[in-house]
């Protein structure tokens, strides 16, 4: 939807750059509800319900930005009009990037933080599902080492490694819930990452096509 979006509501210039970094705003602040709302230790029931409603619909507003954005940069290198070295451009690439990367990693380290605090039942889980224990130890370390991937893409260059390692991590969550016959809906979050992990794999490819050196022209002296 936030694609199709661009056809309806073409943003161009400072507008769209607005919109990213109104992004970026909403992924810190979601970042930040999430953790109050699971480790805050809040009991009052109206604000328990206030901050589920900001996850949810700021989840979901924040979903539709995205695609919005990645079909704007999309339309903005097809165009035979985008100059080769386009700033304006690189930055929108660089917002988007800084969003998603703030979303993604945290939302693995608090998957990591989550099963750190309910070792006894992962165990469980883990040993019904026949892994070893180990493995629960290894896909913790790698959750972590992801979600730093993905963040630190601007200064290590590491985001689609780390990526497509945590789109593997999340296959794999998809396959034991359907190995354990459990109700489809125990997927919905490996799905919705595995779509937010895509999406950024596309961004990452933007953002080396946006960096492409200039072609070259010969002068040749008669």
């Amino acid at each position: 939807m936030g694609g199709l979006l661009n056809f309806i509501i073409g943003l161009k210039g400072k507008p769209v750059h607005s919109l990213a970094n109104g992004y970026l705003f909403l992924a810190l602040l979601l970042s930040l509800v999430v953790w109050i709302f699971y480790f805050a230790g809040i009991k009052n029931a109206v604000i328990l319900d206030v901050l589920s409603f900001i996850m949810e619909w700021g989840g979901m507003l924040g979903h539709l930005i995205l695609g919005y954005l990645t079909g704007n940069i999309l339309l903005v290198l097809s165009s035979p009009e985008t100059p080769v070295d386009n700033y304006p451009l690189k930055t929108l690439i660089r917002a988007t990037l800084w969003s998603i990367s703030t979303l993604v990693c945290n939302s693995f380290i608090l998957a990591t933080v989550g099963k750190a605090t309910n070792m006894p039942y992962m165990i469980g889980f883990f040993k019904q599902s026949g892994y070893a224990i180990w493995f629960l130890y290894f896909i913790m370390t790698v959750e972590v080492l992801g979600g730093l991937g993905v963040v630190l893409h601007f200064k290590l260059r590491t985001g689609p490694l780390a990526a497509v390692g945590l789109m593997f991590i999340m296959f794999g969550a998809v396959y034991t819930h359907f190995h354990n016959k459990d109700p489809f809906s125990d997927s919905y979050a490996a799905v919705s990452q595995l779509i937010s992990l895509s999406l950024m794999l596309v961004l990452y490819y933007f953002e080396k096509q946006a960096h492409r050196e200039p072609p070259v022209t010969s002068i040749y002296v008669i």
